[in-house]
Order: C-alpha cells, then structure tokens, then sequence
C-alpha cells in the first residue's frame, strides 16, 4: 500500500502532474486509484497518466511490455484496451471531486515508429501524446557495454544522435511533448564521462528550431532530483534557453512510478511553468 502519509499539499493550487506510470508499466507500482488519491491529497486540479509503450523490438527492456492482471506481457495495441477504458472510468469518478483525469502514453520513439504509433492514437484518442526517447541508435544508453562500444572513442557523438532524435521526433508532427529532455544525462556521464555534459550546447539551436517550427513542447520532468542527478531534465538553464527561444514549456511531469511520487519536487518547479490550470468546477 502507498505511504499516503508522506504527502503533504501543495501550497500552490491548481498544478498539473503529466508524467506519471501506474501499474500498467511493467516498471511502476500502485493502481490508477492510488494515483488520483494522491494527487487530491498533493491538491493537484489534472492529473495524466503516461503508461509505457514501445515497439523497438530490437532493445529488450520494461518499455516493451505492459502489465494486466498482475502478468506482464509484451506490449501491443490491443493490450492497451483496458488500461484506456481504466482511465477513462478514473475521469468520470474524480473530475466531481476536483481532479481531472487525462489519458495519455509514453511512446518509446525509434526510427520508423511514426505509422504505427499514428493508428494506435487514431484507436483511442489519446488526450496527450509523450514522446519518451530512452535509446540512440538501437541501443538503450542504460546498457553500459552498448555505450562504450559506440561512443567511447567520441561521447559527443551519442548526444548528437539524441538530438537527431529529438528533430525527428519534432518532425513527425505526432508528439505532443518530449519527454524529459536529455534524460541520458541520467546515466550516460558515469560511462562515458563528464565531458557529455556539455555536449548539447552547440546543438541546442536547431533542436529548439524544430520544436517551435512543429508546434513540439517538451516538460520540466523533476525526477532527476529523485534519481540524484541534481538537476530536472532538462536542466534549469536548458529550460530558460528553450523559454527564451520561443519553446513551448507546458507542464510539469514528476514521471512518478509510485503513488507517493506524484507531484515529487513541484513546489520548486512550478515556478517555471504557467502557474495554474482551471480547477474542475463541481
């Protein structure tokens, strides 16, 4: 059972949590009940649940898979029907007491995934579509070996095939937002070094063109201070540059995986976001 008793309200009303993964995730626990009782209790007005979903097949990771009734299987369109239908009955008991309830999706983004991740949305009409980039070139930059057989002789090349990835994510018009932004910060520099960190300054321009030119937003996602990295993803600084270049910064996502996780680090964060949303009326 979630530890309900660690959560404290908000002390600013009206924020939105868009990144959380309920049990649906082969990687997160606690139901969509739990979820949206906590995030009354945190005093959140919106709440969107992101489930993974990913159909790289050549990477073998929790992504790939979603659970229903306590199995886990490998992920697939149809798979999703009862995760939709849950959230959509989650809607229709918590928007009476002040939580709306949006469905949405993390999609694992690879190239050639556009076609079918455009029928699944057309399937179920997805409020919120997330675009979560989690590897580069067929290869998941968690896996250690598969980093430093591509990239140890030049770092800076894996962060320029992310960012590839971003502009073409971009460019398919298909995502709503980019998910936590130059996430490999995450766990690439312990591999590949610290010179990573700094390998996105000169490519940030045209990432931030695409965006803007497709209408692409990306969040402020608070669970690198959870994981220890320090910073949100993508850093303070990164966030201020997308600002002032014109980015869309729409909203706040802890990428919680526990209930207790929702709205993790927002009395921090919210103050670079727009400040609230409209609560749900009764």
């Amino acid at each position: 059972m979630p530890d309900f008793d660690q959560l404290q309200t908000l002390p600013i009303p009206g924020l939105a949590d868009y990144h959380c993964h309920c049990d649906y995730s082969a990687d997160a626990e606690g139901s969509i009940d739990e979820y949206c009782q906590a995030a009354i209790i945190r005093g959140l007005a919106e709440l969107c649940f992101t489930t993974h979903y990913c159909e790289e097949w050549s990477i073998d990771y929790s992504d790939n898979y979603i659970r229903t009734d306590g199995e886990v299987k490998r992920a697939s369109p149809d798979l999703l029907a009862r995760y939709v239908d849950d959230v959509r009955a989650a809607n229709e008991k918590y928007y009476p007491r002040g939580l709306s309830v949006k469905l949405g999706v993390e999609l694992g983004y690879f190239k050639g995934c556009e076609e079918s991740y455009a029928k699944l949305h057309e399937r179920y009409g997805f409020d919120y579509l997330l675009c979560g980039i989690h590897s580069v070139e067929g290869k998941s930059f968690f896996v250690k070996d598969d980093m430093l057989k591509l990239y140890e002789s030049s770092p800076g090349r894996m962060v320029e095939h992310y960012m590839e990835a971003v502009i073409s994510a971009a460019n398919s018009r298909l995502f709503d937002t980019i998910a936590h932004l130059m996430y490999y910060l995450r766990i690439v520099p312990r591999i590949l070094g610290d010179e990573i960190r700094t390998a996105h300054e000169s490519l940030l321009r045209e990432v931030f063109k695409a965006l803007i030119a497709t209408d692409t937003a990306i969040e402020i996602n608070t669970s690198g201070i959870r994981h220890g990295v320090g910073h949100y993803f993508p850093p303070v600084e990164v966030v201020n540059a997308a600002k002032k270049a014109g980015v869309a910064v729409t909203y706040l996502g802890s990428d919680a995986h526990k209930p207790e996780q929702v709205g993790f680090e927002f009395e921090a964060a919210s103050s670079l976001v727009p400040s609230s949303i409209t609560v749900c009326e009764d």
